[in-house]
């Protein structure tokens, strides 16, 4: 038997800032591609190397991406909506399904938010946000 999660009802929330900090869930996300990155490579090979040698860099948690059903009155995309045009910092949450559940958190930045539409669709929204720092998995 397989010990895989479902995907449906997984939150993707936003803090306030606040002490203690409280989260708001981004309403109707229908996918969430991320977080995962890489470290870059640094060439330490010298002249007495009999082959190419490396070490690794600082981790680069790379971006997150949201699709969504747009509902410009939800609070969750709105304050996505206005972070990226502030370029504001804030800390994200993601809860998986397993029990206990897996919290990811991580701080970000809104890069993107764009609206798409297409011919026997919804109208939906792409948001880019940019990982600035360490991501954590906890249960």
């Amino acid at each position: 038997m397989s010990n895989a999660m479902k995907s449906q009802g997984i939150l993707f929330q936003s803090g306030d800032g606040a002490s203690p900090e409280v989260f708001t869930s981004v309403g109707e996300v229908t996918s969430i591609d991320g977080p995962g990155g890489e470290a870059s490579e640094i060439d330490v090979t010298h002249l007495g190397s009999t082959a190419k040698e490396y070490l690794i860099g600082l981790p680069d948690e790379g971006n997150i991406t949201l699709d969504c059903a747009l509902l410009p009155d939800d609070v969750g995309q709105t304050r996505l909506r206005n972070d990226r045009i502030n370029a504001t910092l804030r800390n994200y949450k993601i809860t998986l399904t397993d029990t206990p559940a897996t919290i990811i958190t991580f701080a970000g930045y809104v890069k993107g938010f764009r609206v798409t539409a297409g011919v026997d669709n919804r109208i939906g929204a792409s948001i880019t946000l940019r990982v600035s720092g360490a991501v954590t998995y906890t249960t």
